[in-house]
């Protein structure tokens, strides 16, 4: 499993507090923290809006890469944004590729967005929407998926580099969006088995109680219909233990070696 990192995002108050006042220590202590966790990439998220994004995304990502030897996602919906995140990453991060967070088809988003893939080592994540919002069905996930995947293997990304995400509405206002995002992974799967398949893990039990449990049951299903990347908290022992007996249980964890040895570093919950 690809762990994406979510915590530095600034729609969370108290990481949005430390990059207004631009608290270096505060973002370098949560970049570690998920890195020692296990995560293979750090989500980068200002959580604003216009040019303030674009100057704070440039600090931020200059913080976390200072930080940890890891690749970034950089995580906004901004083209001015993600160029500048990217050209920060570029200057000071590591030399693995980093994540494009995200490309989807939205007409004005794409024009802008997939010209900054050209000439850049990156991977991308290929969010299902359109100029309508999410598909409500599984053939229009799956359909703007294909177009997706298409367009963006244009712009020069091969699709080993590209992570579909089929987007993960929340419980509580969708009841049947869990199954329809698992539904539209299967496919997606069968139809290019090159592609990853990632999401927002955490998005399911949004407005609900105990969110934890419902994460880790829906990280299990969403493992079986295909899911090898996902956006979550590496900090949170339920998620990994989930990750580690999904993994073992789809039979991507051949003779459960995995589980078996974080069963012995006394990592299982």
């Amino acid at each position: 499993m690809i762990v994406v990192g979510e915590l530095i995002n600034g729609t969370r108050e108290p990481v949005r507090e430390a990059i207004v006042t631009h608290d270096e220590d505060a973002i370098a202590e949560l970049a570690v923290r998920q890195h020692e966790a296990g995560a293979d990439y750090i989500d980068c998220n200002v959580g604003m809006v216009g040019q303030q994004e674009v100057e704070q995304m440039r600090w931020l990502v200059e913080v976390v890469t200072s930080a940890v030897d890891v690749p970034i996602a950089v995580d906004t919906a901004n083209p001015d944004a993600m160029e500048a995140g990217l050209d920060a990453y570029f200057e000071f991060g590591s030399n693995a590729a980093p994540i494009v967070n995200s490309i989807t088809l939205e007409s004005e988003k794409t024009e802008r967005f997939l010209p900054l893939l050209a000439g850049r080592q990156v991977r991308t994540i290929a969010l299902t929407m359109d100029d309508s919002g999410v598909p409500a069905s599984v053939s229009g996930r799956v359909d703007a998926a294909m177009r997706l995947l298409e367009a963006i293997e244009e712009a020069g990304v091969a699709r080993s580099d590209i992570f579909v995400d089929p987007v993960v509405t929340p419980l509580s206002v969708d009841p049947g969006g869990a199954r329809i995002t698992c539904e539209a992974m299967r496919e997606i799967a069968d139809r290019c088995p090159e592609c990853h398949l990632i999401c927002g893990v955490s998005n399911v039990s949004y407005g609900l109680p105990q969110r934890t449990l419902l994460n880790r049951v829906f990280l299990s299903q969403a493992v079986a219909a295909g899911l090898d990347a996902a956006i979550c908290d590496p900090t949170d022992s339920g998620i990994r233990s989930a990750i580690y007996a999904a993994e073992a249980l789809a039979g991507r964890d051949e003779w459960c070696g995995r589980y078996l040895a974080a069963w012995r570093r006394g990592e299982l919950q």
